[in-house]
């Protein structure tokens, strides 16, 4: 008998997770609002995995959504992770807006498709100003072109007349993004890309990260001098699907204003792990 390796039952999807973050700066409109946070879904194939997710990400009425690639995993993965985009889309329920970014996995005839998807407002290199709510949001998927984001929304806010008042929250992909957003006055960054280490032997220790940072970066909050970032563990599996003391997370953010978490340094530093 030729034996069989089966992977194991990827874990329930996870109810969207509750967290006070504390932000300094933060407009008198933005407090108290709530920002569910989807990123990392690695899509191969329409699994029914997926529609359960799809169902959890429905059961929430948050006041915007944030959503940071990795839509798909390999290429010819397009059409599922599209469907499955796309069915997302159709039960997302933010009361002011859903905005997106992509992820280095995702392809550039995936980028043409996805920018279709009703009721999804992509900012690849672009921004989106709010002025009701104080708010810019930018999003890149690359932090070299972080800058060229930058430039969109310096354009953007001048021709609204709100130049130099407008608070900064980008929709990111890879944490070492964090680092450029401390140097251009992004004051808030949405992340991903790591999946919380995907397999940890116990926090905040993780086996691996696909990025340059310290593997004790691989989620929670980070700060480096007056920008945090908040990296999700994401919801999908990139290379294997395993996931050992690390589930996928749905994180749905409540701002508060206040003094930023962790003390001021001007290196990149960790100050909640999870």
């Amino acid at each position: 008998m030729t034996a069989r390796l089966l992977s194991p039952p990827r874990p329930d999807p996870p109810a969207a997770e509750r967290i006070e973050l504390p932000l300094p700066h933060l407009p008198e409109a933005m407090e108290g609002r709530s920002v569910l946070h989807i990123s990392d879904l690695h899509v191969r194939r329409y699994r029914p995995w997926f529609r359960r997710v799809i169902a959890m990400c429905g059961q929430v009425t948050p006041d915007f959504v944030c959503m940071t690639g990795d839509y798909m995993t390999l290429p010819r993965d397009e059409g599922a992770a599209l469907t499955v985009l796309r069915d997302l889309a159709e039960v997302l329920r933010p009361r002011f807006g859903a905005f997106a970014s992509f992820g280095n996995h995702d392809s550039e005839a995936f980028k043409r498709s996805a920018a279709e998807t009703p009721g999804v407002h992509w900012l690849e290199h672009r921004s989106a100003v709010l002025p009701d709510f104080g708010i810019t949001f930018l999003g890149t998927s690359t932090p070299c072109d972080l800058v060229r984001t930058i430039l969109h929304a310096d354009r953007e806010e001048r021709r609204l007349g709100v130049a130099g008042c407008s608070y900064r929250i980008l929709l990111g992909h890879e944490p070492s993004i964090l680092i450029t957003c401390a140097e251009v006055g992004v004051e808030w960054a949405l992340l991903g890309h790591t999946h919380g280490g995907q397999v940890r032997p116990g926090l905040p220790l993780a086996m691996h990260n696909s990025s340059g940072l310290p593997l004790r970066h691989s989620s929670g909050i980070l700060r480096c001098r007056d920008s945090v970032g908040t990296i999700s563990r994401g919801l999908g599996e990139s290379f294997f699907d395993v996931r050992l003391f690390c589930p996928p997370q749905l994180p749905l953010y409540i701002l508060r204003r206040g003094p930023l978490p962790g003390a001021f340094t001007r290196r990149m530093t960790c100050v909640r792990w999870w």
